[in-house]
């Protein structure tokens, strides 16, 4: 009596198709909503610390996808406006995270929260997105 043994070749040619198709669904679960794609995303980014000023050029688009970032997972807020600043940790493993608006001592002191305008986004305990806030109000210009 000959003893078979088993042949893993029949499956893993089967779930093969599934390797690029999980590989896909994976990054496109991490981009960038179609509802932020007019948000100079790139931009906010790369002026870390707002040292560059040109994040308050975007607070006028922020302020149009800010109620829309309510409710998104962290790393949603993560893709369209980056790393954050600052971060605080407060009690019941919420988080608020920090983009500044303007320069300010962040830009020599990275270490130490300055006094600079900036807009704090809350990450509640599961994750999400539950409240986005000024430091000081913007003031907006009306047209005469």
């Amino acid at each position: 009596m000959m003893l078979q043994l088993y042949d893993p070749k029949p499956i893993m040619m089967k779930h093969f198709f599934l390797i690029p198709l999980l590989i896909c669904l994976l990054l496109s679960s991490c981009s960038t909503p179609e509802s932020f794609k007019n948000f100079d995303s790139e931009t906010w980014k790369n002026d870390r610390y707002a040292c560059d000023n040109k994040r308050m050029q975007l607070v006028e688009d922020f302020e149009k996808i800010k109620q829309d970032l309510i409710g998104k997972k962290e790393y949603v807020i993560r893709n369209v406006l980056g790393k954050p600043d600052n971060e605080e940790l407060l009690e019941g493993n919420q988080r608020n995270y920090y983009y500044y608006l303007e320069p300010g001592s962040q830009c020599t002191e990275r270490n130490k929260m300055s006094e600079a305008n900036r807009v704090g986004v809350r990450i509640n305990a599961i994750g999400k997105a539950s409240e986005i806030f000024y430091k000081d109000p913007i003031q907006k210009i009306k047209p005469e």
